[in-house]
């Protein structure tokens, strides 16, 4: 009894944290888990396809035309580029933008079968892109100061600016601070060292602490691999998937005066690229109309090719997803209803934030080649409504999730549209 109380407090801390802190990369994770949990609602089946999607925030395309005129150049002296600036950062303060675009295609290759186990490969190709923006408040700290910085810095650099730390003033460029405006040149570096540091002078500065702060996380992800498909007697059924894992990813906190003096906001020349083969599992048991299967995904077997020198380490990690899922499928004619309730998991984020409950209601002919379907999901921060259309070869998908509350925790929820168009045959 004793390890399940001890369950329980853990998983009451974690969802506490996850309520009450904020960071970018956690909340990446959570949104595109969902968005992962929506994908997972459309089963691809054993056809040759191309799947196309995107999601987005309603509000990122102001909040990207706001971000853009404070970073003009054209007209304005500095000290109103800066004042522009910081009524940006303020108008969003709380709030994330997320945007994230994704394309898969594949193939099947021939079935298999040893005994009672019948074995479907498919060979596919997955790239997706995204990126969220949180805007707030947050203490800087002597080591905090290196995520306002996009390149990897030499330790010795690092170590000096640590220990000038309680030096530096709101708009201090890092690398030259008013307190050691000779900080590359008289600090006893190498060559190499100086150069880097030279090199970087101008592009970063210190934050004002009363002016909310950007931070930027983005990263693209391919695979490329075989997705095997199974059953198992009548009963049991799931896939067991080994690919390669390509990942990039940047995370920079940009303040108001980086914006103001037009630092660009890009990935850096000196990638953090990394190379790691991976799996994902799936078991399940399908009895009359229901079942219900157990997963865990993009679990890192071996490391195939580390980033380049230089560069900052990937700020995502290789922290794997773990599901839950169980639905059944009442159908009467051509009409259908799939309720359906699940749970995922990965670190960065609270168990009851995974947890989600939903149904689907179609009909289709054809051999379910063409219908019409209406999605009602709903989890701990958003309800969404997915309608879909099926024409043979064609299949279109449209889904928004609705905030169910203003706040989760100290982010401003809103809304997230996502589309998706797959081609299969």
């Amino acid at each position: 009894m004793k390890y399940f109380k001890v369950l329980a407090v853990a998983c009451l801390l974690a969802t506490a944290t996850s309520a009450f802190s904020y960071d970018v990369i956690d909340r990446y994770k959570l949104i595109d888990d969902k968005l992962k949990t929506e994908q997972m609602l459309r089963p691809i089946g054993h056809d040759f396809f191309l799947d196309i999607g995107a999601a987005l925030n309603m509000n990122v395309r102001d909040f990207v035309d706001d971000i853009k005129k404070a970073n003009d150049f054209s007209n304005a002296d500095a000290a109103a580029k800066l004042a522009n600036a910081q009524g940006v950062l303020a108008k969003y303060d709380k709030t994330e933008q997320t945007v994230k675009i994704n394309v898969a295609l594949g193939f099947p290759v021939f079935r298999f079968s040893i005994g009672d186990l019948k074995i479907q490969p498919n060979v596919r190709v997955f790239a997706d892109g995204g990126a969220n923006i949180g805007i707030r408040s947050d203490k800087i700290t002597a080591d905090t100061i290196f995520d306002l910085v996009n390149v990897d810095l030499p330790a010795s650099l690092k170590t000096v600016i640590r220990n000038g730390f309680g030096s530096y003033i709101k708009g201090d460029d890092i690398l030259a601070p008013g307190a050691n405006p000779n900080l590359c040149t008289t600090s006893g570096f190498d060559a190499t060292v100086e150069a880097a540091c030279i090199q970087s002078k101008g592009k970063f500065f210190f934050p004002d602490t009363s002016i909310p702060d950007m931070f930027l996380f983005a990263k693209i992800d391919g695979r490329v691999g075989l997705f095997n498909d199974y059953t198992y007697g009548e009963h049991f059924f799931g896939n067991w998937n080994i690919y390669g894992l390509s990942r990039t990813d940047v995370f920079q906190r940009v303040n108001s005066s980086m914006i103001a003096k037009g630092t660009k906001i890009e990935l850096p020349k000196k990638k953090n690229t990394q190379m790691a083969l991976q799996t994902d599992y799936r078991l399940g048991y399908m009895n009359s109309n229901y079942r219900i299967f157990a997963s865990l995904e993009d679990l890192k077997l071996a490391q195939l090719k580390d980033r380049d020198a230089g560069s900052k380490e990937l700020s995502y990690g290789y922290d794997p997803l773990m599901r839950i899922h169980a639905d059944a499928i009442f159908k009467y004619s051509v009409l259908s209803i799939n309720p359906f309730f699940g749970l995922h998991k990965r670190k960065g984020y609270g168990f009851s934030d995974g947890i989600y409950a939903g149904a689907d209601a179609g009909a289709h002919v054809w051999g379910d080649r063409i219908g019409l379907q209406l999605r009602g999901m709903v989890d701990k921060q958003y309800i969404t409504i997915s309608p879909r259309l099926k024409l043979w070869l064609l299949q279109l998908e449209y889904s928004v999730k609705s905030p169910l509350k203003s706040m989760d925790g100290d982010v401003k929820l809103s809304a997230i549209q996502s589309v998706d168009l797959r081609l299969f045959f």
